[in-house]
């Protein structure tokens, strides 16, 4: 049963305070809107939280903005101190990943600039394009595919630029085994302007069934995130974790299978049908439901 945290009485709202230790939080539907301000009241509910001595790590799929701007972003509110530690993004999850196995080799990376700017800020070395990035002519479409330095690795995260000749490039690097397949945000769909868009799940996935192979994926809702998170917090239980999010499957069934608590907010892409549509013991089932984070406050 989904418990509605406006709905908690005094006794029940306190013992919901007291059974949690660490928040994970989303970001973009959460605490502000995607390309917009804060969430009225987000910035006062996790002001609360701190009060009360949770810890806050703010986990993301964002890396279209780096962790600074996410930083300065928080700033903007006055009272919020975020720290670097505390955001939790594919690109950064994805160096500390390379440089655990001491990854030496080149890179073809499908991604924003910001993404590939913090892979090369760590020494990481990128494969450039190969060909004009105009596919007129079949000439075109070999150079594009064929061309450059062979790869160990190829890394696919959010790429507003992807087109299916690099899908196709990485499709050929791949059938060497030794290369290493990484995927960062590996969400469906992902919130901008009034709707949802098409997410770099989908093109994760064409790759993916191409090459026969699963990729290691360090954004949500991949399986290799969740270890990423226990190495950092080892020192709380999942059930003592409290995960908010706005995503049925990148939030709330990503943090089921890792054994946290769940509170879903209806300020991003969910909407309550959404949620009351789910039959009794679904994986994306909720234990607490929010009309925002405000109701925390």
């Amino acid at each position: 049963q989904i418990k509605q945290i406006r709905q908690l009485n005094d006794q029940e709202r306190d013992e919901f305070f007291r059974s949690f230790d660490l928040v994970f939080c989303d970001c973009d539907g959460v605490v502000w809107f995607p390309l917009r301000d804060f969430i009225p009241g987000s910035s006062e509910a996790l002001l609360h939280l701190e009060r009360l001595g949770k810890k806050l790590v703010f986990v993301t799929n964002n890396s279209i903005i780096s962790a600074k701007d996410h930083i300065e972003k928080f700033a903007q509110q006055g009272q919020l101190v975020v720290q670097e530690h505390q955001i939790v993004h594919p690109a950064q999850t994805i160096c500390d990943y390379l440089k655990k196995i001491n990854f030496q080799g080149l890179i073809y990376c499908l991604a924003t600039p910001t993404f590939k700017k913090l892979l090369t800020d760590a020494g990481y070395q990128l494969a450039e394009e190969s060909g004009s990035g105009v596919i007129k002519s079949l000439k075109d479409l070999n150079e594009a595919i064929y061309g450059g330095d062979p790869v160990q690795a190829v890394i696919i995260d959010v790429d507003f630029n992807l087109s299916a000749a690099k899908l196709m490039r990485a499709h050929v690097q791949l059938q060497n085994p030794e290369c290493i397949f990484i995927a960062g945000a590996a969400d469906a769909f992902i919130p901008f302007g009034k709707a949802e868009i098409i997410g770099p799940g989908a093109f994760i996935d064409v790759v993916t069934q191409a090459v026969g192979r699963q990729p290691i994926t360090l954004g949500k809702p991949g399986k290799d995130l969740r270890g990423i998170l226990l190495e950092r917090y080892p020192e709380v239980p999942p059930n003592r974790i409290l995960f908010v999010g706005d995503s049925l499957t990148s939030d709330i069934e990503f943090a089921r299978e890792c054994g946290y608590q769940t509170l879903l907010v209806l300020t991003g892409g969910t909407k309550l049908q959404d949620v009351m549509q789910l039959p009794p013991g679904h994986g994306q089932v909720p234990d607490y439901l929010a009309d925002s984070l405000a109701d925390l406050a």
